[in-house]
């Protein structure tokens, strides 16, 4: 090739190839061009992700000369897709005999440290969300020779392929990748890629929002600004302020949606512009013209979202989500301000029947004159009116319900639920509702309650709940007072399902009795403990395969691990840890599995042997499954104060091990998680404590030779102690003002005050 060629110009003769529809091979065209060879690798994947190029693979394509995944739980089928970072494999999961995704980092990019960054970044930030309309990751590996994560496999094909363009079935689709995305501003997280091809739409018709690799964790923080003059993600989806002063906000992600679904409607690209030069000055020049679809509730929607300015916008992507919901439901949409007659118009199409109703009782009351007939038509509809307002009210409190039930459980949302409890008991009274819906309104609450340690919440919640003919009702209330410190109410309690159904002939309500005994035992050993196992045995025996048996024999056998020959089952794994991690990998949704987890893992890690052989990658295992709970149930005091205390345990045995390299690497994950975590109003004291300790030891060796460092972190502690109200808030702060001519090094750096149990 000729070496009169530039760098713009090779870039500019690939994107125009890519723009034809023929995508080449970033390595193969940069091969071809020896002299420019590093800067094209690292600049064309860029450039991909920037113009929103990709290109799909036939189903079909071996995997023979596709790298493999040695020494994983993965072997690759064949290529799903590839774009400018990588290649997604189908791939078989060998433990679990089930399909599932692994992205590839392409082999160009492993020695970019800024490629593999974002690449890691992706899949920790998508594990940190658990919702609906998210794809999962499953687990993740980076080395010197392959960076990789699992992620669910979803069939499917992006919205920019999909074929909808009528406003009913752009905003359903909206609608679902507007609520995840709100999910995942709550939790604090930007995704900066926002585009049709981003959203993917399943066989089941669910959208799933992917692609986070160049996301952004805000930490309390509303906004981040970009240094310099690049731009990570696709230009023509990206919002004014962003392209020109480098703002990422949750308002720029609330454009992009708004810009993906604009372009969904219209059937072309959102702008004519074709280079990237001509598209930025077009988006920082001039708003976008308003979308006209033909209808002017969807139409009103889309530019209020797409609004030149952030402060014309809605103010936040719950807002954009519920005016979608109201368009979708035929109500007055808030980004349009309707007439009385469009008002009429939405009231009609939405109540059409209520409506004939009303015209109906309107024409008799014309027709008829007699007074009594009047009088009594009136009486009709009111007490009709009054019937479907308390249907409303009741569907309404119903739904409130369920979606709060849905959510990570907040302090707030169990506050918010109690509150509304009286007005449904009410509303239930009048329209003679069975008790059962009372029942499971006051066990959402107490579950809420009781995974935010709200327990005297929880325990009148649950007390309302209790039904003596339902053991499990009766052990949850157990389990509130137990951790209330009312142990000997709840062993009354405890007492009573043991004796009302041990020898019951339902095959749950006996297990119901196990958890009751075990609760009331002390050691695996004792009289009760014996009894539950030996209940338990029957029940695995008959149905080895079911979960809460399999968890509860975990729980006996980690009691106790020397007596796993003498409760040893035939058929079921005798190791309770190995249990543990099946059922956590089985059940991502159950918390207590992960929580029991972590718990064995930290008393195993107590004893001499515990970090060393299997037990070492046993330990590994529960502390990535850690990560992986923490995303799902961030508000959750177990969750979070157990996934602290197992990594701080695991810094602190590296260190004694003397592999510090490990340490500082585990240390620098677990500073970012608990980063996160530290701005969450749910989170404990402790949390925030464990945080501030690990900054101000990173912060004393900085002040030993990393000046700008020490700097930056100095200000983000003093930033934290800001918002910090507990005990330990003077002590941190003479700590901070320590200077190295004031306070020599010691070792190990600033001593922790809560430790491990040892």
């Amino acid at each position: 090739m000729s070496e009169s060629n530039s760098l713009e110009e090779l870039i500019e003769r690939f994107l125009e190839r890519c723009r034809a529809g023929d995508v080449p091979d970033v390595e193969a065209f940069a091969a071809g061009y020896p002299e420019h060879r590093d800067e094209l690798l690292r600049i064309l994947p860029l450039m991909m992700q920037m113009e929103g190029l990709r290109t799909e693979v036939s189903r079909t394509v071996p995997v023979s000369a596709s790298p493999e995944l040695p020494d994983t739980d993965y072997r690759l089928l064949h290529v799903i897709g590839a774009g400018g970072m990588g290649t997604v494999y189908e791939a078989l999961q060998i433990s679990l005999n089930r399909k599932v995704a692994v992205k590839l980092l392409s082999s160009a990019l492993l020695k970019s440290e800024e490629q593999r960054n974002m690449f890691e970044n992706e899949a920790r930030v998508i594990a940190m969300l658990h919702h609906p309309n998210i794809i999962k990751v499953l687990s993740a590996g980076c080395g010197p020779e392959r960076c990789y994560y699992a992620m669910e496999l979803v069939h499917g094909k992006g919205l920019d392929e999909c074929g909808v363009h009528d406003p009913q079935g752009i905003a359903r689709l909206g609608l679902q990748a507007a609520e995840a995305l709100a999910y995942a501003h709550r939790c604090g997280i930007l995704h900066r890629d926002i585009k049709p091809a981003n959203l993917l739409l399943d066989s089941e018709g669910q959208v799933r929002v992917g692609d986070f690799g160049i996301a952004f964790v805000l930490r309390g923080a509303k906004e981040i600004v970009e240094k310099g003059h690049s731009r990570s993600g696709t230009l023509r989806f990206m919002s004014p302020e962003r392209l020109a002063d480098g703002v990422n906000s949750f308002s720029s992600d609330l454009y992009s949606l708004g810009a993906s679904l604009y372009e969904l409607a219209t059937g072309k690209p959102i702008l004519a512009e074709r280079t990237p030069e001509e598209l930025m000055k077009r988006i920082c020049s001039a708003p976008l013209p308003p979308l006209k679809s033909g209808n002017p509730d969807f139409d009103a929607i889309i530019n209020k979202s797409t609004a030149y300015f952030p402060e014309d916008r809605y103010s936040c992507m719950d807002e954009f989500a519920a005016d979608l919901r109201r368009f979708l439901n035929h109500e007055p949409v808030r980004a349009a301000n309707p007439s009385l007659l469009r008002r009429f118009t939405l009231w009609i199409r939405r109540k059409p029947a209520v409506a004939g109703l009303t015209f109906a009782a309107v024409f008799c009351a014309a027709a008829f004159v007699a007074a009594l007939a009047v009088g009594y038509i009136r009486t009709s509809a009111a007490l009709k009116l009054a019937e479907e307002n308390a249907q409303v009210a009741d569907s309404t409190l119903s739904q409130v319900f369920r979606r709060i039930a849905e959510q990570p459980p907040t302090k707030k949302n169990a506050e918010l639920l109690s509150t509304l409890l009286p007005y449904y008991r009410t509303i239930a009274g009048r329209r003679g509702l069975p008790p059962e819906r009372l029942r499971e309104a006051n066990a959402i609450i107490g579950e809420c309650a009781m995974r935010t340690g709200s327990y005297s919440l929880a325990i009148e919640a649950l007390t309302a709940n209790a039904d003596p003919r339902d053991p499990a009702s009766l052990n949850r209330l157990a389990e509130a007072l137990k951790a209330d410190g009312q142990t000997e109410v709840a062993a009354k309690y405890s007492h009573r399902v043991v004796e009302s159904f041990a020898d019951s002939g339902i095959p749950g309500e006996r297990f119901e009795a196990v958890r009751a005994l075990l609760s009331l035992s002390a050691l695996p050993e004792s009289p009760e403990g014996e009894r539950a196992f030996g209940m338990l045995e029957q029940l695995l025996a008959a149905d080895s395969a079911n979960p809460e048996y399999r968890f509860q024999y975990a729980r006996l056998l980690g009691a106790n691990p020397r007596l796993f020959r003498k409760l040893q089952i035939p058929g079921v794994e005798p190791n309770a840890l190995r249990l543990l991690l099946k059922l956590c990998e089985s059940y991502p949704e159950r918390r207590e599995y992960g929580v029991a987890l972590m718990e064995l893992t930290l008393r195993r890690l107590r004893m001499p042997r515990g970090f060393s052989g299997r037990g070492r990658s046993e330990t590994e295992e529960a502390v990535a499954l850690s990560e992986r709970l923490l995303g799902r149930f961030p508000n959750d005091p177990a969750v979070v104060s157990s996934a602290d205390q197992l990594h701080s345990r695991c810094i602190e045995l590296l260190r004694r091990n003397g592999e510090d390299a490990k340490a500082r690497k585990e240390t620098d994950r677990l500073l970012a998680i608990l980063e996160i975590l530290f701005h969450n109003p749910e989170v404990s004291d402790d949390v925030r404590e464990n945080l501030i300790q690990l900054q101000l030891e990173r912060l004393e060796l900085f002040r030993h030779g990393r000046s700008a460092d020490a700097e930056v972190l100095e200000g983000k502690i003093r930033g934290e102690l800001e918002s910090y109200r507990g005990s330990r808030a003077d002590e941190f702060r003479k700590a901070l003002e320590k200077t190295p001519e004031k306070e020599p090094r010691r070792g190990n750096g600033f001593r922790r005050r809560r430790r491990v149990e040892e």
